[in-house]
């Protein structure tokens, strides 16, 4: 089994940093306490389409990163590549103007 994974480890702020920055955004980012989140997942799992879920708060409490001791992109000669290099072909779209601007 490999475990995949960028050369950096970010936190979940830091990646909502990173791409308000790449799409050109600003946006008050609010640390929101899990008991608070779950509360709220709760409520939102009545909705039709919740904007976020109780597994989904629960993912949130987990580190997701590749462990010391993993096999990994370099086991299979594969070099990888910062979010720094590939961000900015998936969130282009999501910049004022989008893809159309000059």
């Amino acid at each position: 089994i490999y475990e995949l994974g960028g050369p950096e480890a970010y936190s979940f702020r830091r990646l909502m940093e990173i791409t308000l920055r790449q799409i050109e955004r600003r946006r008050l980012l609010v640390p929101v306490p899990f008991l608070a989140l779950s509360c709220g997942a709760a409520f939102a799992g009545l909705l039709p389409n919740p904007p976020i879920t109780r597994d989904q708060v629960r993912l949130l409490k987990c580190d997701n990163v590749v462990s010391k001791k993993a096999r990994t992109l370099a086991d299979l000669g594969v070099t990888a590549t910062s979010v720094d290099m590939v961000l900015p072909s998936y969130l282009d779209r999501y910049r004022p103007g989008g893809l159309f601007r000059s």
